[in-house]
């Protein structure tokens, strides 16, 4: 079965309205490399924070945090500010030094229609929701705090777009309940292997969810085979000698 990713999905929608009227999306389209979109305003912000709290019952450890990860060569976190910025208003955001940072509700930033802005070029970082919740080993991701990640960035990234191609987004598999879409993350460290866990039972998945050497991996948020306190565990590649 050929997939499409989350972003890929997107652009195909924008591209080509009459993509998902009724085709096979299996069939569609083969997954490349995609564009990470650009930052989204405030209020698309805000929808995932809803979206964050309607669903908070898969990871009800975590809180809600994101993260800048480098898109461009030689991106360095070293002075970066980020802030929320509208007309008459400007509020900094803290990053922490592993790129993660809070999006705090504000209703002066909603009336203004605000924007998250970041002191460097565009197409330097990209974002991802960041939930974590404790205890989970640093080889291993929890699935439903993978589950919820994907929703919130799924509220975020369909915020602005026009109701019939929200819809057409919808009928052509909801992302984080399709296995015809397949989520994709940036992988810490470059993956050889990934195994779902739970209470003893292992499950190797296939090598075809890892992408661009192991640095990009997709994740299974689909399969309701496996509960929320599931592990997805990873046997990390030897680093590389130099």
């Amino acid at each position: 079965m050929k997939r499409l990713s989350l972003l890929l999905l997107l652009q195909c929608l924008v591209l080509n309205p009459a993509f998902g009227g009724g085709q096979d999306v299996s069939e569609a389209v083969v997954v490349s490399a995609a564009k990470d979109p650009d930052w989204k305003t405030y209020r698309a912000f805000s929808a995932g924070l809803d979206i964050f709290e309607q669903q908070h019952r898969m990871a009800p450890g975590a809180s809600l945090r994101f993260v800048l990860l480098p898109k461009a060569p030689n991106a360095s976190l070293k002075d970066i500010k980020l802030r929320i910025a509208g007309d008459e208003m400007s509020l900094p955001l803290a990053v922490a030094g592993d790129g993660t940072f809070s999006v705090p509700r504000s209703e002066a930033a909603s009336k203004e229609d605000a924007e998250l802005l970041l002191n460097r070029k565009p197409g330097t970082f990209r974002w991802r929701p960041d939930v974590r919740t404790p205890g989970v080993p640093p080889n291993a991701r929890r699935l439903g705090d993978l589950r919820l990640e994907c929703a919130v960035r799924w509220a975020v990234e369909q915020y602005e777009l026009p109701y019939v191609i929200r819809k057409l987004l919808n009928a052509a598999g909801q992302p984080c309940l399709s296995p015809r879409i397949k989520v994709d993350n940036i992988a810490p460290r470059p993956i050889a292997a990934m195994y779902l866990t739970l209470n003893g039972r292992r499950s190797q998945l296939p090598a075809s969810l890892l992408e661009d050497g192991g640095t990009v991996y997709l994740a299974p948020v689909h399969d309701q085979d496996w509960p929320d306190d599931a592990l997805l565990e990873f046997d990390f590649a030897p680093a590389a000698l130099h």
